[in-house]
């Protein structure tokens, strides 16, 4: 299953409102370029910023962050973050091994989706998120960074 088919999939089954500080989340407004920034996300994996392009959605916010490395090729890397209710509802969507990550978070686990991408889920407090990456190495370079941002927050 793709990204796109496993959250579309979640999205429809799951219309759960956060509650972060009392208030609902509006993910139709939270942008995650802006909550995570794009140079953190750079300087993780090793690489420079070339440009952010946030997704919104009435139940999760994403950013896709486009980098190049140190030879110049692109690539690039998404943050996906929605409620924390969503962490377990989402594994009846994967189709593929999941993998427990430790140390990560309240919860974690990793994936290689049929795009041959790497999406390790995270959850922490009151939201859940999904860093996608080329391998699972520098997928947990991005979710140590969330995260490390998250918690400060």
């Amino acid at each position: 299953m793709t990204l796109a088919g496993f959250l579309s999939a979640a999205v429809a089954a799951i219309a759960v409102p956060v509650m972060a500080s009392s208030q609902p989340r509006d993910y139709t407004k939270f942008n995650v370029c802006e909550f995570i920034p794009g140079d953190a996300i750079a300087r993780a994996v090793g690489a420079k910023l070339s440009h952010t392009r946030p997704t919104f959605d009435k139940n999760w916010s994403r950013c896709a962050y486009h980098v190049t490395d140190a030879n110049g090729k692109p690539n690039g890397y998404v943050v996906w973050i929605q409620p924390a209710e969503d962490f377990e509802e989402l594994k009846k969507y994967i189709d593929k091994p999941i993998r427990p990550v430790s140390g990560l978070g309240d919860a974690a686990y990793v994936f290689q989706d049929d795009d041959r991408r790497f999406k390790m889920n995270v959850k922490r407090g009151d939201l859940m998120f999904q860093a996608t990456a080329d391998t699972p190495e520098s997928a947990r370079k991005v979710a140590d960074t969330v995260l490390a941002i998250v918690s400060k927050k």
